[in-house]
């Protein structure tokens, strides 16, 4: 079994901010499969948590896997100065979306209290200065 990690497979710009993990850049339209009820409070700062189902990579610098019909696991940050000023309203399952971030494969993903049992892929830094979110007609970033 090889040691994979979430590495990308070369240096790329966005990785010089400081919330950045070293992983691939990917930005995917999909559908909404699950919202979390609550925001989650993770290392001091409020996240918005859902999951996404991807149904088109636009791009993936950095990464090699195939994630078409892959969920993620998505944790946007609010409420500071580091993320979204506040949450993205009235996110439903069932709807479009589009993401971009940093990708964590499962293998290196870290289990939290909404992302276990399995622990899915995380789209990672869904905020300024590296990602962001489209979601019904509006651009969060």
């Amino acid at each position: 079994m090889s040691n994979v990690s979430n590495r990308a497979t070369e240096i790329l710009p966005h990785h010089s901010y400081v919330h950045s993990l070293g992983a691939p850049l990917a930005c995917v339209q999909g559908t909404i499969s699950k919202v979390f009820p609550s925001p989650d409070n993770h290392h001091g700062a409020n996240h918005q948590q859902f999951v996404i189902k991807i149904d088109k990579v636009l791009k993936f610098e950095g990464g090699t896997e195939n994630l078409v019909g892959t969920e993620v696991f998505v944790a946007v940050r609010f409420g500071d100065d580091e993320g979204l000023a506040h949450e993205i309203p009235g996110l439903q399952a069932g709807q479009p979306i589009e993401a971009q971030g940093e990708y964590i494969p499962d293998s290196t993903a870290y289990p939290t209290a909404d992302n276990n049992n399995p622990v899915l892929p995380v789209l990672h830094f869904t905020h300024h200065p590296v990602g962001y979110v489209r979601y019904d007609g509006q651009y969060y970033s």
